[in-house]
Order: C-alpha cells, then structure tokens, then sequence
C-alpha cells in the first residue's frame, strides 16, 4: 500500500488532535459529604464557581433508586427528551443514561445529579436549581471534562 505526503499528515493530524483533546481534559470533582436516607449532597466547584449537587440516597447502585458509584467517569453532551443538551454521565456500572439536570430534591432524579447554588436549609435539598445548571452547561460547554465522584465528609462546610 502506498502512503502519499497527503494520508501521512491526515494521520498525523488526528494523532495530533488526540493528544491535544487529551490534554485538555479536565476533571470536575463531586465532594459527596451528606449520605443521608432521603438524599445525597455534595459540592461541585469549576472555575471558581460553586455548585451543590441533590442525588438519591445510596442504594447499592439500583437502578432510577440509588446514587452512582464513587469513581471517575466520562462525559458527554447528549439530548434528552425531558430536559435538552445537557451532560451525561458515561460507562457507569449497569446504569445508562445518567444526566445532570435541573432538579431540587432527590425524588427529582431517578439516579441522575441535580445542580442548585444553594442548600435549602434544614432539607436534604438545594435551590435555584434551573440557575445553576444553565451556569454550569454555559462554563463547560466548550470544554472536555471527566468527572471524579468521592467522599468528602467535611466538604459542605
């Protein structure tokens, strides 16, 4: 087979263009610190912004009824029926279409993550959620990300 001058820089430039997507991946940490049987809470912080996050209480990762797994994960944009463009969770463990929307309580979220910019008092909650992830969507648009789950007991404070 022969390779022309044309084919060797095609190549080279995906290979390039890899490296570079590679490089700029950045990873967003989700600090869960409230596991409590009506929800999760945890914070998110990107770009000097503070996010809070509402989840489903832990529940051995069952499907539309628990959390996800801490761990690290790949994201993408994807449409959704119900809520848009938004960020998907990718290659969770026997869970599909885990999205970041707009929701104020965990009964909101069937094992996907909520985003508000405030905690709601003496509730396992947060607020102005439709702010914060119209924010956050706007930070991170152009941007390759991954996202890093752990405990982080004290992080609320």
């Amino acid at each position: 087979m022969k390779i022309t001058g044309l084919k060797v820089m095609t190549l080279l430039s995906g290979a390039l263009k890899k490296i570079i997507r590679r490089k700029k991946l950045k990873t967003i940490t989700l600090e869960r610190f409230c596991y409590h049987p009506e929800g999760t809470l945890g914070v998110l912080r990107f770009d000097s912004q503070t996010f809070y996050s509402i989840e489903r209480p832990w529940k051995n990762n069952a499907v539309s009824f628990s959390c996800i797994p801490e761990g690290t994960y790949q994201t993408r944009w994807r449409k959704s029926p119900k809520f848009g463009e938004t960020w998907e969770i990718q290659d969770v463990p026997n869970r599909t279409y885990i999205l970041i929307h707009a929701a104020n309580y965990a009964k909101d979220v069937h094992g996907c993550i909520g985003l508000g910019t405030y905690l709601m008092g003496d509730k396992i909650a947060v607020s102005q959620s439709r702010i914060a992830v119209g924010l956050f969507e706007k930070l991170t648009r152009e941007t390759e990300w991954q996202l890093e789950i752990k405990n982080a007991p004290l992080a609320g404070l």
